[in-house]
């Protein structure tokens, strides 16, 4: 009886663990899209932020693209609803989702043409160019922004939304912040699950991970289920041979 408890044990906690693990493998937790060049110009042409007090980002990591392309993913440790129970919910969620409650927004500029992308309210894609007297304009509104840059490279950029949306347009009760700004390593890669953040939906990802799960744990317990039952007979084979003797 303790032999069969264990066993089960055993094999309930296996089924656990294959789920999970083909769970956050399917879901995006590899290397895909890291971008591993550098660029003597990505200080040159990093964003200068405005945030709310109390919820700035905590850092920039950087990637550069293979024809010089510069993304910066901003890092903020959390986002907030302003409602204890909803953030608690929302954090949850992430956290299963992403492996990390930390929220991240990415600025992309070609140095080149001086032309980037950020998004805004609703997820609303932002492209624009930077022109030689600083100025920037804003593709999507066909709109002039003046004074958009410092230097003429650094575009301003200000949270505007609770899940930090971006704009181009100066935003009441922001203040500038400097966060640190480093290369984005394999492992912070991984460990935000940038895959996920960059390719999929939420849904999505819920959805595919899961399915991908259960097919597999299905499929592994379809197999020990074949080895036992093979077993069986062939513990049952030998006792008829050995009752004929």
């Amino acid at each position: 009886m303790r032999r069969r408890t264990v066993l089960l044990v055993l094999w309930l906690v296996g089924n656990v663990l294959v789920f999970w693990a083909v769970a956050l493998t399917a879901s995006g937790y590899s290397l895909e899209g890291y971008l591993p060049w550098e660029s003597s110009k990505v200080f040159a042409y990093s964003p200068v932020l405005h945030s709310k007090p109390g919820d700035e980002p905590t850092e920039i990591l950087y990637m550069v693209g293979r024809n010089g392309e510069l993304y910066y993913y901003i890092v903020w440790r959390d986002e907030y609803f302003s409602n204890a129970l909803l953030d608690r919910l929302y954090r949850v969620m992430r956290g299963l989702i992403y492996g990390t409650t930390e929220d991240i927004e990415v600025f992309e500029i070609d140095p080149e043409n001086g032309s980037f992308y950020f998004q805004t309210y609703d997820h609303s894609p932002v492209h624009g160019e930077i022109f030689p007297d600083g100025s920037c304009l804003w593709l999507e509104r066909g709109l002039s922004v003046p004074n958009c840059t410092v230097n003429g490279t650094h575009v301003k950029l200000y949270v505007v939304t609770w899940n930090h949306m971006l704009s181009l347009l100066p935003e009441n009760d922001t203040v500038r912040v400097s966060p640190e700004m480093r290369h984005m390593t394999p492992e912070d890669y991984v460990a935000l699950g940038m895959v996920k953040r960059t390719k999929y939906s939420i849904a999505g990802i819920t959805f595919g991970s899961l399915t991908a799960s259960l097919v597999v744990t299905v499929l592994l317990n379809l197999i020990l289920f074949a080895l036992w039952k093979r077993k069986l007979l062939l513990r049952g084979g030998r006792r008829n041979v050995r009752n004929r003797w």
